[in-house]
């Protein structure tokens, strides 16, 4: 996912800015409106903060919507330079079987599945991670550390109230990470500013254009102007 970050001096604030194209068999207003939803509030929940120079700047995550047709899409995608805007295909399967963000880390197009519980669970926030740069944390074992970070990959294991079943022992069926409890850490946000430039005057870039288009089935299109696709 490509994102722009924006320091405000006048405000103390360094805002990540993003715009989730949605289109697809699933992409409706109100699912985009609560994929952005937890997103948002995730991301900001750890109210986190990045001294630069001699001031603390708060950061905060701006991520807005548009649900568009293939035809419309396709015309967005073909004139698409804003680091901002990212693509995401919403359907109920792929070849992947789970949902994603391209092939690789930072990428700005995505299939999702709503199958995951998209703006219901963690998986949106997960996958805006992943677009943001992220990937899954070396160590898989987060137990006496409080809620698995936002990045931690199913079969983590955490405490017992994290577990599927928090009676199940430790790695056993029922025994690792119930993604609904993942949250997002200041330490994750920070990751995503590593690259900041305290002394440059330009918005950061975060992530890669590679302004992609997927099929139904999440296997890429290629673009061209007569391109239709379904």
């Amino acid at each position: 996912m490509s994102a722009i970050a924006k320091i405000n001096s006048e405000s103390s604030q360094i805002s990540i800015e993003a715009e989730l194209v949605f289109y697809g068999k699933y992409s409706t207003d109100d699912l985009a409106q609560k994929i952005v939803l937890e997103i948002n509030q995730m991301w900001n929940e750890p109210s986190a903060k990045l001294q630069l120079g001699s001031r603390l700047f708060d950061i905060v995550f701006d991520t807005k919507y548009l649900c568009l047709s293939n035809s419309e899409v396709l015309l967005k995608v073909m004139n698409n330079t804003d680091y901002a805007v990212n693509f995401i295909r919403i359907e109920d399967k792929n070849i992947a079987e789970r949902s994603m963000m391209g092939f690789g880390l930072g990428e700005n197009s995505g299939h999702w599945l709503i199958t995951d519980q998209l703006g219901e669970s963690t998986t949106a926030a997960h996958e805006f991670g992943h677009a943001l740069g992220l990937p899954h944390p070396n160590q898989i074992d987060f137990r006496f550390s409080g809620n698995p970070p936002i990045m931690a990959p199913r079969g983590t294991l955490v405490d017992a109230d994290f577990q599927w079943n928090p009676l199940a022992e430790p790695g056993a069926f029922g025994g690792t990470m119930r993604p609904i409890f993942r949250r997002v850490r200041a330490s994750e946000v920070l990751q995503v500013l590593k690259n900041l430039n305290p002394e440059s005057t330009e918005n950061l870039k975060i992530g890669k254009m590679t302004n992609q288009l997927f099929d139904e089935m999440g296997r890429p299109v290629a673009l061209n102007k007569d391109l239709t696709f379904e």
